[in-house]
């Protein structure tokens, strides 16, 4: 089964995972931001959303900024915003920031 999985991967995206990683930042004004650094994809996107469910705490407002990303993979962005809105449940403000917003907005 996993041998099908990798056989459906473009080339160079079993990679992309290994180079994601956040940065995260709690501030006394009960805020998070969280710095992502890397290629985004689907395995990155279930990564972001387990930082989130482990940090966000009572934090009202949280802040990602998307400049250190290198390449994005829509299926990625696809997943993050849908499980993302499980999370905005939690009445966390959540806003994506950088040269990659755009590309995290909710269609």
């Amino acid at each position: 089964m996993v041998a099908f999985k990798t056989d459906l991967l473009m080339a160079g995206e079993e990679d992309m995972a290994k180079t994601f990683r956040v940065s995260t930042k709690e501030n006394k004004n009960q805020s998070l931001a969280l710095r992502l650094f890397g290629d985004f994809d689907a395995t990155s996107a279930c990564e972001l959303i387990n930082v989130l469910n482990n940090n966000i705490g009572s934090s009202t407002k949280v802040a990602i900024d998307t400049d250190g990303l290198r390449n994005i993979s829509a299926f990625g962005v696809d997943l993050f915003l849908l499980r993302v809105s499980g999370l905005n449940a939690m009445q966390a403000d959540i806003e994506v920031t950088g040269r990659f917003s755009g590309v995290f907005q909710d269609a």
